[in-house]
């Protein structure tokens, strides 16, 4: 395989790092704690808590925030979410002081996805739907596009798939327009999902197929794992078991090499159901147990819901009903908690204060440019008079 410019890169930064010292020094940490992003957060965690001890009495804010922003992401991608928002709302803290408006809808769209894995959808949605007036406000499309793409996924979670899709839409055609390869393949997986759910297989394989490709030219191991995850899916929910089990093998090797637990929650769930769906139950049960721990340690309610409502399936396959209804009283305790209709409302009410700021605005805009023009045409016939009174002098 060719190597990356990424990595190239990545070397360079690292071969320099024992010849700074200073400010150099300090930007140089910052620049890793980025380069490392999508490769490594314990590293991005190292190299970022050094830059902030060396700026403990600096007046530097903007390395801080860069610091402060991407340890937030790390603690997220290793599924710490307290940890995460700790740094989340530093980093928010800091961009209030400052007056940083990118830096800010940065904090707060991290906050916002780290809540979201915690099943806090209001408080998500709530936080995207502020980030994405900051991003509008600066004119950062790759934001305003990022920013789509997360409530397209909130609209999903809750369940209102065509909502979903019309946020993806408009994603897409920003994505497009500014070039943004890497976010077009996360775009590309979501829109699977939703494909998929829908039993569109066909049509979600395309798109999933689509996002690997991006994904694998790119090397970003957490994505890659996603997506073939989700291909495991289509494979399991198609019943060709062996190939969704090839693919999701696939995908746990990733997610235990770089510790991502949170995805690999869900990939130790698929594995279980496919050996259950293929009479080996012994080992649905353990993978899927596996699963349940890892949930558990991360107190995850929506990943606890989705190994309790597995473990119901398979205790019906085995035809024991106790366990599989005591299961599943679990799965709808959990699912009634989090899914509620209070979420749909939440959503339709931020939508529509969004919808209307945003015209108030435009309609602002036409009234001043109104003025403008008036005063225009104003300044323009005082000339014209002028001009004629010098002529006819």
């Amino acid at each position: 395989m060719a190597e990356s410019f990424e990595n190239k890169n990545l070397e360079i930064l690292l071969k320099k790092l024992p010849d700074t010292e200073g400010p150099q020094q300090i930007e140089l940490l910052a620049d890793l704690t980025v380069a490392f992003r999508e490769i490594n957060p314990e590293k991005v965690i190292e190299f970022g808590k050094q830059g902030l001890e060396l700026l403990q009495d600096s007046k530097e804010k903007k390395l801080k925030l860069v610091i402060l922003n991407e340890i937030c992401r790390a603690y997220h991608y290793l599924s710490k979410y307290q940890t995460s928002l700790e740094y989340g709302f530093k980093a928010l803290e800091l961009s209030n002081a400052s007056n940083d408006d990118l830096h800010k809808a940065t904090a707060i769209n991290r906050i916002g996805t780290t809540y979201l894995n915690m099943a806090l959808f209001n408080q998500a949605l709530e936080c995207f739907m502020q980030a994405l007036k900051i991003y509008e406000n600066i004119g950062d499309k790759r934001g305003i596009a990022g920013l789509y793409i997360n409530i397209g996924l909130v609209c999903s979670k809750i369940g209102d798939r065509e909502k979903a899709l019309e946020y993806y839409s408009k994603a897409m055609r920003t994505l497009k327009e500014v070039n943004d390869k890497r976010s077009l393949a996360i775009l590309y997986n979501n829109i699977g999902s939703i494909y998929n759910d829908s039993k569109e297989h066909k049509t979600a394989l395309e798109y999933f197929r689509k996002a690997l490709e991006i994904k694998k030219k790119i090397g970003e191991k957490f994505r890659i794992a996603h997506t073939l995850t989700n291909i495991g899916t289509v494979y399991m929910d198609t019943e060709n078991y062996e190939k969704s089990l090839e693919y999701f093998f696939q995908s746990l090797n990733i997610q235990e090499e770089i510790r991502d637990e949170y995805a690999s929650v869900e990939t130790l769930r698929n594995i279980g159901y496919s050996y259950a769906s293929t009479d080996r139950i012994a080992e649905a049960v353990k993978y899927i147990q596996q699963g349940l721990s890892i949930a558990k340690a991360l107190k995850v309610p929506d990943l606890i819901m989705s190994c309790y409502e597995s473990f119901s399936a398979i205790y019906k396959k085995k035809k024991d009903f106790k366990k599989a209804f005591e299961y599943y009283k679990q799965f709808k305790k959990l699912d009634d908690e989090i899914f509620t209709k209070e979420s749909s409302r939440k959503f339709n009410e931020l939508q529509i204060s969004y919808e209307t700021e945003k015209k108030e605005k435009e309609s602002e805009i036409y009234r001043l440019r109104n003025i403008e023009l008036v005063k225009t045409n104003e300044n323009l016939t005082k000339a014209l008079a002028e001009i004629k009174t010098l002529f006819f002098m």
